[in-house]
């Protein structure tokens, strides 16, 4: 706790000078977007709308590559909806990952998905969902060649929406 009654202080790493170097990099990253953000009302009923997970937190299958978190890998893994918790793992390091570690759902929540999709809530849960980095310094790669890939695998899977967890 800090100083204010019921408020918790976020650990990220447990040092205080990775922490600070973290936080004056991040100042340098921000670009603010230029011109209109386009925004298009979802209308779908719930109950028919077919979704999908993108998580920056750095979750993949155990099997997958490890992202190269220093090297703010902008890569994307592919992790299909037939996962189980136990085959998946984050290798993202500038959160502090304890919760997650113990349960995937903080930041990755596709078991609550799928139960939502069984109780009929929603029409589905997509036959794939994204795992990337949320620490992406150079944009580039990512805005060029990582979300066209994102984008081709929503339409092919006919996705009606995402849902976006931060890390």
């Amino acid at each position: 706790m800090d100083g204010r009654k019921g408020e918790t202080k976020v650990k990220l790493s447990g040092n205080r000078f990775i922490e600070s170097l973290v936080s004056k990099k991040a100042k340098q990253m921000i670009n603010p977007i230029l011109g209109d953000i386009p925004l298009t009302k979802f209308t779908k009923p719930t109950k028919e709308a077919v979704f999908a997970l993108i998580t920056t937190a750095g979750v993949h299958l155990k099997t997958q590559p490890v992202f190269e978190v220093e090297a703010g890998d902008p890569s994307v893994r592919f992790i299909p909806s037939s996962v189980k918790e136990e085959e998946l793992m984050i290798s993202h390091t500038h959160f502090d990952r304890s919760d997650a570690d113990r349960d995937v759902n903080c930041v990755f929540p596709l078991f609550r998905l799928i139960e939502l999709a069984t109780d009929g809530i929603i029409g589905g849960a997509a036959r794939t969902h994204f795992g990337l980095m949320g620490y992406i310094p150079d944009t580039s790669p990512l805005i060029d060649a990582t979300i066209p890939l994102i984008l081709k695998q929503l339409k092919d899977d006919k996705v009606d929406a995402v849902i976006l967890n931060p890390g």
